[in-house]
């Protein structure tokens, strides 16, 4: 007779099964910490160790550091650690607390629950139900719940082809800056609006059973369509909840008007000139210079931008190459410094780093120069914004 347990045992013990394991299935999360933390998960699966603090690894480097020095960072990603790599956290062990003022239950307390308990409610009205028979209280228990516990879940959108136009004019208006993006705000969250989460569009089509609860709040069940062609029935306050971490409003922008531009951009005789601003390309030829799309260079200057890079091929901030002169603006009542400060804070996530000849640049980054003309109008204008480096988009707070 064969022993299947020790048949089994061998199988299992064969050393060309030794690596063979069930594949790994990462919880995925909206929230911008946990996702951050994922990326650095990642990493650590692929190369085997932790980011460094290099070029190439700085921006998971410093997320990564911005974690281990919270606490409540830590916590908060740990459900997701399925690797291992978060510091252990000392358990404590709390002793059970008594209970005080516990009532007991007299002998006619005891009897009346008992002849009270539901189970018994349709045995007194006369209902003779089978062993396998469920009460009719029960079911409508089921149901509450069934209603209670439903959750709106996206699936293949079948009309899709009715929204596809519209998801091109906003992607189409946010390059132009017909559109653009701004925190999420509740007030944009109407019916025909766009917004985004999580770095994709989304379109709300309507509520349904749109009411207000007692709070003021609308809870109604959408019809969102996203542009992956998938479509969500969320509720709305869930969704107003999940757009408040990881969303912003698409707004419709107009032209800067005839009177802004006068009182922004057309000097008068009681300005006082501060500087200039100045944005540079790099004519390096140097591979990992030369194949770096967007870079930048974003300085001021009390003098000519010409003077100021005519010894470029030699000076270390300029990557000893010579650059050209992609723009400038001239800065007025204002510190150029400080004006400068605001945009190099703006863009620090998108720093070049890189040391030449010794030197450590600041004033290098990569990013689109659309993006940087528009953050020095805003600027200008005094509207507060901050830069997503994940959708390259200016947003508006």
């Amino acid at each position: 007779m064969i022993n299947w347990d020790k048949e089994l045992e061998k199988i299992f013990n064969d050393p060309l099964l030794a690596d063979v394991t069930a594949p790994r299935k990462r919880t995925t999360s909206s929230d911008r910490l946990v996702a951050g933390f994922q990326e650095i998960l990642a990493f650590y699966e692929t190369n085997g160790r932790l980011p460094e603090d290099n070029q190439t690894e700085a921006s998971l480097y410093h997320k990564w550091l911005g974690i281990l020095k919270s606490e409540k960072k830590i916590e908060r990603c740990r459900p997701f650690d399925d690797l291992g790599i978060l510091p252990n956290r000392e358990l404590i062990v709390e002793e059970p607390q008594p209970e005080y003022n516990r009532h007991e239950l007299t002998e006619e307390e005891q009897l009346d629950a008992i002849l009270n308990d539901p189970l018994l409610a349709d045995i007194k009205d006369g209902v003779d139900l089978g062993l396998f028979d469920v009460p009719e209280y029960m079911h409508q228990r089921l149901e509450a719940r069934k209603a209670a516990e439903y959750v709106g879940k996206r699936r293949p959108c079948e009309d899709f082809d009715k929204y596809i136009d519209g998801f091109k004019e906003i992607h189409q208006g946010l390059k132009s800056g017909k559109y653009r993006l701004s925190k999420f705000s509740i007030k944009h969250l109407n019916t025909g609006r766009y917004f985004v989460e999580d770095g994709m569009i989304g379109y709300l089509v309507g509520i349904e059973n749109d009411k207000v609860d007692q709070y003021g709040t609308r809870d109604g069940r959408t019809r969102i369509i996203y542009e992956n062609g998938s479509e969500s029935d969320i509720k709305f306050k869930t969704l107003t909840k999940n757009l408040s971490v990881t969303g912003y409003s698409v707004i419709e922008c107009s032209d800067i008007t005839p009177e802004e531009f006068e009182k922004y951009f057309t000097p008068n005789a009681n300005d006082v000139e501060s500087g200039t601003i100045y944005v540079l390309r790099s004519k390096s030829t140097r591979p990992e210079i030369a194949s770096i799309k967007d870079l930048y260079k974003i300085g001021f200057t009390v003098s000519s931008v010409e003077s100021r890079i005519a010894n470029a091929k030699n000076e270390p901030t300029y990557l000893c190459s010579d650059v050209e002169i992609v723009a400038t603006w001239k800065v007025y009542n204002v510190k150029s410094s400080t004006f400068e400060a605001l945009i190099h804070k703006l863009f620090a996530g998108v720093q070049l780093q890189v040391t030449v000849d010794g030197h450590r640049t600041k004033e290098w980054f990569i990013v689109p120069f659309k993006v940087i003309e528009e953050a020095i109008n805003a600027i200008i204008l005094g509207k507060p914004i901050e830069y997503n480096s994940n959708m390259q988009h200016i947003i508006y707070l």
